[in-house]
């Protein structure tokens, strides 16, 4: 503080002290008031916080002390002398506040359920962002109100964010105990977040709030990775079977949706191809088909298919009208060169004169071995 009684005041101080009381308590209207660089200057009077200086030189004139002026109707004559408290309040962020849990919060682990206690430890920083609610509410009448006090002050709040975060992340996401780690930037977030809307009641700010470690004591840690053994051990191979069985109906629903038919229906398929299979069953099938396809509700395109299944079954249990002529779309015996109506050259099929492929009308070359078609 200035030595110098009604001439210039001012205060300089370290980082932490946040508020400083000057011990000069009278002034008169030539008196200099310099507020350093992140700091402000508060008059007090009779227990009410009055004019607000921020940084620079001022001299105690009546424009610069509007609410003295409003008080006293007759005040701040050219050296009227007047008595007052100021207080100097440093806006720095003070970033080094250390935190730790006082007590452990009791929770069910969710995946390994286990009760254990955990704690946690972190680091904070904390600014002044309106200092007369800072002091009106906070430093009162105390001369000098440093960050220990600080401290003591947030202490309570911050560690009932601490906690309240911790244990809903743990859980309503059901997040194990050893692998909460992951969670850790996204829980500090939050807490700084309810931590100020606390915080802001007073005149404060958490200018940063970081969760270094979450942990357990050591027995229950201990009986943490006992369980996880144990669950781990418990996998058998029914249950690997299970997963796999899972997966690939997983995998067969995604393939049917892409291909645009239902389970149902693959079934309805399944059941027709097998059915048709079977020797001497040509009229069963048609209709056991048809039953099917109308139960899923299948219906035309149903019925389209049926078509060309019985297309498919043995010649030996339809009839000898296998082939359709490409011009008249007669019914053409099989093995006639000549189509019965209109005459109409049927295509002759060809296979491969060495490996017995059936070859493609216009083939040069066997697609199978590679011989030279008419070689």
């Amino acid at each position: 503080m200035s030595e110098n009684k009604l001439d210039v005041i001012k205060y300089e101080g370290n980082n932490q002290v946040l508020v400083a009381k000057s011990h000069i308590e009278d002034f008169n209207t030539k008196t200099q008031l310099i507020v350093n660089e992140s700091q402000e200057a508060l008059f007090y009077k009779d227990g009410q916080a009055l004019d607000l200086f921020i940084s620079g030189r001022h001299s105690l004139t009546t424009e610069n002390l509007p609410f003295f002026k409003r008080i006293f109707s007759k005040f701040l004559n050219a050296k009227t002398p007047f008595s007052c408290e100021v207080y100097f309040i440093n806006k720095v962020s003070v970033l080094d506040i250390l935190w730790g849990t006082d007590s452990p919060i009791t929770l069910e682990d969710p995946k390994y359920h286990l009760i254990v206690g955990v704690r946690s430890n972190g680091q904070t920083g904390i600014k002044v962002v309106d200092s007369r609610k800072f002091v009106v509410k906070v430093v009162g009448q105390l001369k000098e109100f440093n960050v220990d006090n600080v401290k003591r002050t947030i202490k309570g709040m911050m560690m009932a964010s601490v906690k309240d975060i911790i244990a809903k992340t743990i859980i309503n996401q059901g997040v194990s105990i050893l692998d909460i780690s992951t969670k850790m930037t996204e829980m500090s977030k939050l807490v700084q977040e309810q931590l100020n809307e606390n915080l802001a009641e007073i005149g404060l700010e958490a200018t940063q709030f970081h969760i270094n470690t979450i942990f357990v004591n050591p027995d229950d840690l201990s009986k943490l990775k006992e369980t996880k053994e144990r669950y781990l051990e418990a996998m058998t191979e029914i249950d690997i079977e299970t997963i796999k069985t899972v997966r690939m109906g997983e995998a067969l629903a995604k393939s049917r949706s892409i291909q645009g038919f239902t389970y149902q229906e693959e079934r309805t398929y399944d059941v027709l191809e097998g059915a048709a299979k079977n020797e001497g069953s040509a009229g069963n099938v048609m209709g056991v088909g048809m039953g099917v396809g109308m139960g899923v509700g299948v219906g035309a395109g149903f019925g389209q298919a049926m078509g060309n299944m019985t297309q498919s079954i043995s010649p030996a249990q339809t009839t000898s009208t296998d082939a359709v002529c490409p011009n008249c779309n007669a019914s053409v015996k099989k093995g006639s060169k000549f189509c019965p109506e209109c005459g109409n050259p049927m295509p002759q099929k060809k296979f491969c004169t060495e490996c017995g492929t059936q070859l493609g009308a216009n083939a040069k070359f066997c697609p199978e071995c590679g011989t030279k078609v008419g070689a």
